[in-house]
């Protein structure tokens, strides 16, 4: 009797650990923008897009959008902060959130930069969208 309780406390501990916690929306989106801002801003941008923050469908946008200013010989514009330059010191604020979305506001040098819209797929909150201020 004692070696399985011993062993349901064993596997119970395994199945827990192998879980880990899983990340809020709100975690997620800050995470992501105080790497990006101390480190990803500074890096090219096909190693930005391998983060694990971003949904297949975003990523494959920021790519077709990033291969186009390419293309074009642009250069300047940071779809991620919607801006040329950054703010290190920016903050998040929440805008609304369900079991399946949230939507949060990126501010930076006082002001609205954008809006970040976070899906949840699989328990994982990905970046999903970013907008600008219109």
């Amino acid at each position: 009797m004692r070696r399985i309780l011993v062993l349901f406390f064993v596997l119970g501990y395994f199945v827990n650990t192998s879980y880990g916690q899983i990340k809020t929306a709100a975690q997620t989106v800050q995470d992501f923008y105080k790497w990006y801002t101390a480190k990803g801003a500074m890096l090219e941008w096909r190693q930005v897009l391998k983060r694990p923050e971003f949904s297949p469908a975003f990523r494959k946008r920021l790519t077709v959008f990033y291969q186009k200013m390419e293309k074009d010989n642009e250069g300047g514009y940071d779809p991620i902060v919607q801006a040329q330059d950054f703010d290190d010191q920016f903050k998040i604020k929440p805008v609304s959130s369900t079991t399946t979305k949230a939507i949060f506001e990126l501010w930076m040098f006082g002001g609205k930069a954008a809006t970040v819209t976070l899906n949840n797929v699989a328990n994982q909150w990905l970046i999903d969208d970013i907008k600008g201020v219109q």
